[in-house]
């Protein structure tokens, strides 16, 4: 035979292959175990910050209806109504519906402009 014959032979021929590494089936559930956890504890990092803006949230919004709580107190208290002005007697005096009902004569304090109460709600002491 002759070189170029050789040659020829040798390209042909496949070339040998380097046998794939063999993997042990342990290590590969060793890694789609940490593949999953990664996937996992990323999600829970991503839940944990919704729910901690979610506690945020809550406790703004639990500030705020207390603040409405003490508000409506403050305006139910004893000695206080709210009423609407119905008509006007004199400078001083006013007929006043009570938003709970009855109708008042009401009288205004002197440093009152009586003209913002016409046909407006006002807030009286007994």
């Amino acid at each position: 035979m002759s070189s170029s014959n050789t040659d020829e032979v040798m390209a042909d021929a496949p070339a040998p292959e380097t046998p794939a590494p063999v993997i042990d089936p342990a290590e590969q559930a060793k890694k789609a175990a940490l593949v999953s956890y990664r996937r996992k504890l990323l999600e829970h990092r991503e839940l944990e910050a919704k729910v901690k803006h979610s506690r945020k949230q809550l406790a703004k919004l639990d500030k705020d209806y207390d603040k409405s709580e003490d508000d409506l107190k403050a305006l139910q208290s004893v000695g206080q109504i709210i009423g609407e002005v119905l008509k006007q007697l004199d400078e001083e005096r006013f007929i006043v519906k009570a938003s709970s009902g009855p109708r008042y004569v009401v009288g205004c304090r002197r440093q009152v402009s009586a003209s913002i109460h016409v046909y407006a709600t006002i807030n009286w002491r007994w």
